[in-house]
């Protein structure tokens, strides 16, 4: 949509307030984070000089305030989001668009983006632009655009895989971000009476482990020739943006499923960074807590759920009908309002011709209102069909159930540029892009991987 002069000095002044609003914010939080490290970096530091002593009480009395800290530094750190992000009104994203595009093309046919990074031309461009709408605040505005340009990969992700639209987007994450995840709650014991002289047994508290953030990183290097750029009334560079936003988001979705961990890929969700099913051994086999966490599943894996037969749901309908309704009763209860089935195509046939031992189908369809067409449902639950799953096969993952936007999670990186090259390839301009991600398990109990394998826990 195109906007008037007017529409456009309403929108863009709108989006910039918001963006200086939620900046302001964000320097009010990392000033109480700060402090609260500061205050955390002493507790251990005290907790270090008793260890030699005997004061047990004080230490435990320390341990719990690191705790403390800990969760409210969490806290304090999802509140946190990039400026840009306060920017989620159609409308004024749209209008922040139309002027980034016109600063884009204006910037290419002047020949300025050979200075260095394009997004600090671009930003110079929509400062001019700005000015002439007599938007009092130019430079805020201008980045806002630029940033805008850059989350057009998100969308373009989250259009290509219906995974990459379902796992969270953690704001606050940052390059050493680490969340604290419970493995064991306190003890309860039975009260005793208040006689003179008794005093209630001490019980167990509960404990965590800690789970970090992990960077992954993406590169494209495309080229336009000079005749393609300055030869034609069509926005090559404006198409080159939208190629490159759904590429990435390919690549991205990838990783988000199955990227290896190592070197600049993600530890995807289906990945060995984030399944173990060693037969006996598999962290994916344990259970999430136990009463005194020995023996818990480590918190970056996933739980499994084996279906004991290779390379199938089950030996008939009948257990394979089975397994579908186990898978949804080991769930945790407080996941199965926002639980839905993920699977490929592949897979969703099987479960719609599955039947159970009186021929009864266990997938059905549903109108809902407010959806175009069809829900497909299996169990009661949603089914979202995304054919990056693997198929039903030897010890693959065919399926997962469960509430993906609490279990996984990813945010923008400090690393996000475009470079445009018009030296390397004479005649033509590369234009260079690398962007940085985070990623990070939250819940690893908030969903269960369904495996077609016969290895189990010992």
């Amino acid at each position: 949509m195109d906007f008037t002069n007017e529409e456009l000095k309403t929108l863009l002044e709108t989006a910039t307030a918001n963006f200086e609003a939620q900046a302001a914010e964000n320097l009010k939080i990392k000033s109480t984070v700060s402090g609260l490290e500061t205050q955390y970096k002493t507790a251990q530091t005290e907790i270090e000089s008793l260890k030699s002593g005997d004061d047990k009480l004080q230490i435990k009395s320390l341990n719990e305030s690191l705790v403390e800290l800990k969760e409210e530094i969490s806290d304090l750190r999802s509140k946190y989001k990039a400026p840009v992000a306060a920017i989620n009104d159609k409308s004024q994203i749209a209008a922040l668009r139309q002027v980034a595009m016109k600063a884009v093309g204006n910037v290419v046919k002047s020949n300025k983006h050979q200075k260095g990074d394009v997004f600090d031309s671009i930003k110079t461009e929509i400062d001019i632009q700005v000015k002439s709408l007599n938007i009092s605040t130019p430079a805020e505005g201008g980045l806002a655009v630029a940033n805008v340009l850059s989350l057009d990969v998100m969308d373009y992700a989250r259009e290509t895989s219906p995974i990459v639209a379902m796992i969270g987007f953690n704001s606050g994450m940052t390059r050493d971000y680490s969340q604290l995840i419970k493995v064991t709650y306190p003890g309860i014991a039975e009260g005793v009476e208040a006689i003179a002289g008794t005093v209630p047994a001490e019980t167990s508290t509960q404990e965590y482990v800690e789970v970090k953030s992990h960077t992954f990183k993406l590169a494209a290097s495309p080229r336009i020739t000079n005749e393609a750029l300055y030869g034609t009334d069509i926005n090559v560079y404006s198409d080159l943006l939208t190629g490159l936003g759904e590429e990435i988001a390919i690549y991205l979705a990838a990783q988000i499923l199955k990227g290896d961990g190592t070197g600049k890929n993600a530890r995807g969700i289906l990945s060995s960074n984030r399944v173990d099913i060693t037969d006996g051994t598999g962290e994916s086999f344990k259970p999430t807590l136990t009463p005194d966490g020995t023996g818990a599943r480590d918190s970056d894996y996933f739980p499994v759920n084996a279906t004991g037969v290779s390379g199938a749901v089950g030996v008939d309908d009948k257990s394979a009908v089975d397994f579908v309704i186990g898978m949804t009763n080991l769930l945790p209860t407080r996941y199965l309002a926002r639980a839905k089935w993920t699977m490929n195509r592949k897979s969703k046939d099987y479960f719609e011709k599955l039947r159970d031992a009186n021929e009864r189908p266990v997938f059905s369809y549903s109108y809902i209102e407010g959806t175009i067409g069809r829900q497909f449902m299996l169990n009661g639950f949603p089914v979202t069909i995304d054919d990056t799953m693997p198929d039903i096969a030897v010890d693959s993952n065919f399926a997962i159930f469960g509430d993906l936007s609490k279990a996984y999670a990813i945010n923008n990186g400090d690393i996000d540029q475009m470079i445009l090259d018009p030296y390397t390839k004479k005649g033509s301009l590369i234009a260079y892009t690398e962007k940085e991600f985070f990623e990070m398990v939250q819940r690893s109990d908030a969903i269960l991987i369904a495996c077609a394998t016969t290895n189990s826990a010992a």
